[in-house]
């Protein structure tokens, strides 16, 4: 009763607090368009006070909606990249608000990493200051964006508070065997000074962060033995495909085909050194006598040009205790022999000429052990024997730098390495590689003096959003309960890498019993570049200045504008203050104001495809924004006009059913299909389909003035500010535009019936909701084979495709989905499903022409 009361009283205020910026309706010669910036300013206040006070209501439904966005390195400079990836986490935000959730949307800062170091010596400043100082200007360039994140939740990598638990996670990784201490060849950045992971090499074999040529070293460093859940995350992607399409591919290329086993052999006379050995037949190991490895292997002798050669050690083969020989041949040998990591073990038949050159006989008896004994004494010496991926190798996380988060390793006197405890954490910056203070850690030794790679601290930051103020806990039980992120917006560029590392420290935390799923993401965004407009002399290839460029007179050719002799090639690249085909956001937002270059970004393309800046312009998102605030503005002038206003059934049915048609169609985009850009173009659908109707007949019915409200709280979510304006100008006594719900279609409408077979659409024709919503897995399979998707699924049952695994998802008024996978070679299925689609679009066309003809005819 209260709380209804208060709700009343808060409705009150703001109905009387909310006042149009313009004077409506419109006189004919104003254009909202050419008014954006002064509608931002009073709106934008309004709308970021009832964000925040919507924090502290109860929400209409119970469910949660995480809505994560990669977080940003701070470099102290807003740019499109991060104006596309928020704005797309925002609409998505603000969608699911609309529709009753409880809403998580935080940001926080990446802040660790070289820059700050390079930074801090370059111009002899304390890298802390420099990233404190960053994240200042960069906070207050989000703020201006009015983005609607949950500024309580914010959080920064740098801090003790947060890395304390990066360290935590660390040493729990270490207790359950997960760490090693390793000397094996790395990729040396020389710039940097530092070592590089492989994901942060290029094709060229550049750095991807200093552009120098990589170079190979031996090193001591900190591994995690992430090829042991391989195989686990390499299932998980499978079963995540639906959702996650081509980034599921890329991340399931990266990790590789987990169909062989791995031993790792030490070395003897060594204390951190193996050789990684995969083969595909797990009984080979039992009676292993020599290991064959390719000249490109790390522990080839790189001097030596003779072939074959013997490596002037042995190692251990962990399963039967002996020490054998390791043979090191020319990468042409025997090409047709299967090498996994550039090793595998001598047979004494294919590689009889090796075994005999070098004098290594073959056991008479051979020794019999089962699958389970082989991995049971591997498992017991820390030797493998599990079955991975033939290409993943372990992470390499120390780096050479002082600006990251300390490993917590305590080399002991007794040569031994430990952790440090977990209840002593954090250990500090200040204390890498100093001797331990025994009485604040409770042991003597010296800490490393390396730190953690920066991708260690985006493995986790997601859990911590949740309960970023704990000082006892990573997050509290009840917290982390709302685990997975539902969706995760970011750089399509962290598929593999970034993605691969979080899924790995979630099965880990999930295994060791700290959150409750195994995935951390359930839905992703894959979110493209945004490119620039880049200018480079044909002839030195230098990167010039737009100011130095100009077009010759019949605006064909670009030319130096100091030299017109000079030649200028024009194209578009990622980007850079080296390119200079950068856009300054803070500029954009002044002159554009922040829905229009909101629309602008949304509508360029689909998240996932990249945009080129300078091929993007206004017209189409300042003409939409007039249609419907003309539109707006002709009904408000209407009301009241007819007096003796009837409805028409035909016109009430076909507006009812363009509403019901595009409330639909713009929800589908939104959440389940993830196409910001095709959602807008709906919205230009439903805004074209009301214009064509009387603004009389619109303003006096009730189903005219349900589609006109209805079509201003979904724009809403792409233009915040000059939807505010436009809803209270329409409704004036309803409360602020972001207090209404999202529109529901009818119960008698049609929605979508998808088929999804290995994540490829099969089709989505519309069926009456009633006849659908409420059926299990076995009637809408019945359905769709005998009606929907019946030609589809008789064809590709013509063509030997085997259906599995199959199920369905559901979201009332939207659609029902069903989904199966197929048995075989998926990449030849998908193919097959390809040419039968083609076949029933043709055949569709066919029938289509047919049926015009006779019409015609009539």
């Amino acid at each position: 009763m209260l709380l209804s009361k208060w709700r009343a009283g808060v409705l009150h205020r703001q109905v009387r607090y909310l006042q149009t910026v313009l004077d409506w309706p419109l006189q004919s010669e104003i254009k909202i368009s050419e008014k954006m910036k002064s509608l931002e300013e009073p709106w934008s206040k309004k709308l970021m006070d009832h964000f925040e006070n919507q924090k502290t209501t109860p929400s209409r439904l119970n469910e949660k909606k995480y809505i994560l966005s990669m977080f940003p390195y701070p470099s102290g400079r807003l740019h499109i990249g991060h104006m596309r990836v928020y704005t797309i986490s925002d609409a998505t935000a603000r969608y699911y608000r609309l529709n009753g959730y409880r809403v998580i949307h935080p940001i926080g800062w990446d802040s660790f990493g070289l820059p700050a170091e390079n930074a801090a010596r370059n111009n002899g400043v304390d890298p802390r200051e420099w990233t404190i100082q960053n994240i200042e200007t960069m906070r207050k360039q989000l703020k201006a964006t009015q983005i609607q994140f949950d500024w309580n939740r914010e959080i920064s990598t740098c801090e003790p508070e947060f890395y304390r638990w990066t360290q935590w996670i660390f040493c729990r990784l270490f207790e359950n065997g997960l760490v090693r201490r390793t000397s094996a060849e790395v990729n040396w950045d020389p710039i940097d000074q530092t070592v590089l992971a492989a994901e942060q090499i290029d094709n060229e074999g550049r750095s991807w962060r200093s552009g120098a040529i990589a170079e190979k070293k031996k090193l001591s460093q900190w591994m995690i033995e992430t090829p042991k859940y391989a195989k686990r995350l390499q299932e998980g992607l499978r079963k995540m495909s639906e959702q996650w399409g081509e980034v599921a591919d890329i991340q399931a290329n990266w990790i590789g085909k987990c169909d062989v086993f791995r031993f790792m052999l030490p070395v003897i006379g060594t204390e951190d050194e193996f050789i990684d050995l995969r083969i595909r037949d797990i009984f080979e190991i039992s009676n292993a006598e020599f290991l064959v490895l390719k000249r490109t292997h790390p522990m080839a002798d790189k001097t030596q040009e003779q072939f074959p050669y013997k490596l002037p050690f042995e190692v251990l083969n962990g399963v039967t205790g002996r020490r054998i020989p390791a043979i090191v041949v020319d990468d042409d040998y025997l090409p047709d022999t299967e090498f996994f990591l550039n090793s595998r073990i001598g047979n004494f038949k294919t590689d009889q000429e090796l075994a005999e050159k070098f004098k290594i006989q073959e056991r008479k008896h051979k020794r019999v052990l089962t699958k389970n004994d082989i991995q049971e004494m591997a498992a017991f010496g820390g030797y493998g024997g599990y079955e991975t991926s033939r290409t993943l190798t372990d992470w390499v996380v120390s780096r050479q730098r002082g600006w990251g988060t300390p490993i917590p390793m305590i080399q002991m006197e007794n040569g031994k390495r430990a952790a440090a405890k977990l209840e002593k954490l954090p250990v500090l910056g200040t204390d890498r590689g100093q001797k331990v203070d025994e009485k604040r850690f409770g042991t003597s030794g010296t800490f490393d003096s390396d730190t953690l790679d920066t991708f260690f601290d985006s493995s986790w930051y997601y859990l911590r959003y949740l309960d970023p103020k704990n000082v006892s806990k990573l997050a509290d039980d009840q917290f982390l309960k709302e685990m997975p992120v539902d969706v995760y917006v970011g750089g399509i560029e962290h598929a593999a890498v970034h993605m691969f590392f979080a899924r790995f420290v979630s099965y880990f935390l999930n295994d060791i019993g700290v959150i409750p799923t195994a995935e951390p993401f359930t839905d992703l965004i894959p979110q493209g570049i945004v490119r620039g407009r880049t200018f480079i002399e044909k002839s030195t290839g230098k990167y010039l200045s737009p100011d130095d460029v100009a077009y010759s007179e019949d605006q064909k050719s670009i030319r130096l504008k100091s030299n017109p002799t000079v030649e200028v090639e024009s194209i578009y690249e990622k980007m850079s203050k080296s390119k200079n085909n950068g856009v300054d956001l803070v500029e954009l937002l002044t002159t554009d104001g922040i829905d229009l270059t909101r629309l602008r970004i949304l509508e360029a393309a689909a998240p996932r495809a990249p945009i080129n800046w300078g091929e993007t312009d206004l017209k189409g998102a300042k003409k939409l924004l007039d249609r419907i605030a003309t539109m707006a503005s002709d009904v408000i002038k209407s009301r009241g006009e007819s007096s003796e206003f009837k409805a028409d059934p035909k016109i009430e049915s076909q507006i009812r059913e363009t509403y019901n048609f595009f409330v639909r169609n713009v929800g589908m985009c939104l959440e389940v299909l993830h196409l910001h850009n095709t959602a807008l173009m709906r919205l230009q659908g439903f805004t074209n389909a009301l214009k064509k109707i009387d603004p009389v007949y619109l303003a006096n019915s009730e189903e005219g003035i349900r589609a006109v409200r209805s079509l201003i709280i979904m724009l809403q979510v792409f233009c915040p500010h000059v939807a505010a304006e436009m809803w209270t100008a329409l409704e004036p006594d309803s409360g602020l535009i972001s207090a209404q719900k999202w529109p529901e279609i009818d119960a008698d409408a049609d929605v979508e019936f998808l088929l999804m077979i290995d994540g490829v659409s099969g089709g989505r024709p519309s069926v009456g909701r009633q006849k659908i919503e409420n059926l299990g897995l076995e009637d809408l399979w019945k359905r769709a084979e005998l009606n929907e998707h019946s030609d589809i699924l008789k064809m590709m049952k013509a063509d030997g495709i085997v259906l599995k695994d199959h199920r369905f998802s559901a979201r009332k008024g939207f659609h029902v989905t069903l989904a199966c996978n197929t048995e075989g070679d998926k990449d030849e299925n998908r193919k097959k499903i390809g040419k039968i689609l083609d076949r029933i679009q043709a055949e569709k066309r066919k029938s289509d022409k047919k049926k015009k003809a006779k019409k015609a005819a009539k």
